[in-house]
């Protein structure tokens, strides 16, 4: 339990260090692009998302993958804009709670408690999502922190 609590605490944080001072339509295509290249560099099965509020901004599905990819990225997107918060540590807040999908009536056709898919804020503000299905969850995790880390590198100049 402490080891899921402790997951849970690095994950508010990096969500927390991977803040933006601003985030406009043409950011998130970069970083869409961004995430869509690692995982075509590594020859991932996976889709991509970036939503910006409610608006799809990028959308790419690589080969092997299926419509069925894209539900669980707009599953994911779900979760996070209902609770502002990445969906790795949802689902990890769920080990906790075993009850909490139906403690929050969460309907799942609408919604996962499933690594993959991260806010997007400006500041404290939750402005959007950054996601991807097809990997084990803590993999889909990963892939997007990564993509935010490369396209804040490039965007730094650093």
């Amino acid at each position: 339990m402490d080891e899921i609590r402790d997951q849970i605490e690095a994950i508010k944080r990096e969500t927390e260090r991977h803040a933006f001072s601003s985030f406009s339509q043409a950011d998130a295509l970069r970083v869409g692009k961004t995430l869509l290249g690692l995982a075509e560099d590594e020859g991932l099965c996976v889709a991509v998302g970036v939503d910006l509020g409610e608006q799809v901004i990028f959308r790419a599905a690589l080969p092997g993958t299926s419509a069925d990819y894209q539900h669980w990225i707009e599953r994911k997107f779900a979760t996070v804009r209902r609770f502002a918060k990445a969906s790795m540590q949802l689902e990890l807040q769920a080990r906790l709670e075993p009850d909490f999908a139906n403690q929050r009536a969460l309907d799942p056709s609408r919604y996962v408690l499933c690594g993959g898919a991260v806010p997007i804020c400006v500041g404290s503000t939750m402005v959007g999502a950054i996601g991807c299905a097809g990997l084990a969850s803590i993999d889909d995790h990963r892939l997007v922190i990564r993509a935010i880390e490369t396209y804040r590198k490039a965007i730094d100049g650093s």
